[in-house]
């Protein structure tokens, strides 16, 4: 079997089965027919950008990254309705204020999300700032978080 079916039967796999552990993809790969090295099997993770996510059973599964991107979108809601105290935008930077200890968590939500408009996040214990590189770009995620928080 070559890569790319390789990569197709464990995309497969993944997608049909709740894996937990490189081991348990081993096994399942071998139910269908593919034996397959960890090493290998470690590599095809990297590339197939496979990441561990919350399992509906409890504990992570291996899942894929655009799959679960929505997640940081719903935990930032989750993170602005419960400390964002207030938001300014000033020319190129998005300042948020937030409860004491919450701004490095939002900061790091901020950093998760692949917002073109975003160039950098800096986080102190209750201040975020979003830099971007214009100011047509600090619009554009000052109404994103806006729809996001209200």
């Amino acid at each position: 079997m070559n890569k790319k079916e390789r990569h197709a039967l464990i995309k497969k796999v993944i997608t049909q089965n709740e894996i937990k552990t490189q081991e348990q993809l081993v096994e399942e790969l071998a139910k269908n027919g593919l034996e397959i090295t960890q090493a290998t099997i470690s590599r095809d993770i990297r590339e197939l950008n496979l990441a561990k996510y919350p399992a509906k059973s409890g504990g992570t599964r291996y899942g894929f990254v655009a799959e679960y991107k929505y997640l940081d979108t719903i935990k930032l809601r989750k993170k602005l309705e419960d400390a964002l105290i207030s938001m300014e935008r000033i020319e190129y930077f998005i300042l948020l204020k937030t409860l004491p200890g919450h701004a490095q968590t939002i900061g790091a939500v901020l950093d998760e999300l692949d917002w073109e408009e975003k160039a950098g996040t800096i986080c102190g214990n209750d201040t975020s700032l979003i830099i971007c590189k214009t100011k047509e770009q600090a619009k554009v995620i000052e109404q994103r978080l806006k729809a996001l928080s209200s």
